[in-house]
């Protein structure tokens, strides 16, 4: 028992390297802890955002594809549906339109990985490349709308040229818009969540900057 009061025994608070309970901070402890932190940092994000950036590189080739195929479908539809003709270029503008959209979303995309990287994830410029992302998917959501009220509404006569009848021809197509209802959905559901993401970043952002006024 009296080894344990004894002044110079090892277990004794002022040993140089501090006691579990209350001794004194290890010099150079917060330098080796924020190493580790930033070996961490570099050892796993880096490889994950080289691969998203791949990835929107792909996705930005495959666009440009599909805008060229949207283009030469458009053609060939009206080759075998001619009386679809008045119909091609609004329908090829709209579609080329709604791709570039996808293709401008990306850019917002790139910035943020880049704040990743740079870990100044919470910073006013998060929250405005998330804003850039939120009004393409809106732009989309006209995109889509425009097409449906279109073919819902427009009506072109059409003269067969072999054997001269003319008759109204209807855009309205069920699958068409079926397949236009579900994308307004589904784009309503992705711009509600990107608010409430963006809400939460504004508040995360808040707090950090009410904590460094403190601090």
């Amino acid at each position: 028992m009296g080894a344990l009061s004894h002044p110079n025994h090892p277990n004794n608070s002022d040993h140089p390297t501090g006691s579990r309970t209350g001794g004194p901070a290890v010099p150079g402890g917060d330098v080796e802890n924020s190493a580790e932190d930033t070996a961490m940092w570099q050892e796993y994000h880096p490889t994950a955002i080289a691969v998203l950036k791949g990835f929107i590189v792909l996705f930005e080739l495959i666009c440009l594809w599909g805008q060229y195929v949207i283009y030469v479908m458009a053609g060939d539809v009206v080759a075998l549906y001619p009386e679809t003709a008045p119909a091609r270029w609004p329908y090829t503008i709209v579609g080329i339109l709604g791709v570039a959209c996808f293709e401008v979303a990306l850019i917002p995309l790139w910035r943020l990985l880049d704040l990743v990287k740079r870990r100044d994830v919470f910073s006013g410029k998060a929250v405005w490349w998330t804003n850039a992302i939120i009004v393409c998917a809106a732009a989309e959501g006209a995109l889509v709308l425009f097409v449906l009220l279109f073919g819902l509404f427009a009506d072109f006569q059409y003269c067969d040229p072999t054997s001269g009848d003319c008759f109204n021809a209807s855009m309205t197509m069920p699958a068409v818009g079926l397949a236009c209802l579900v994308a307004l959905l589904l784009i309503a559901a992705f711009i509600l969540l990107m608010l409430v993401m963006r809400s939460l970043l504004s508040a995360a952002i808040a707090q950090r900057n009410e904590l460094e006024a403190v601090i």
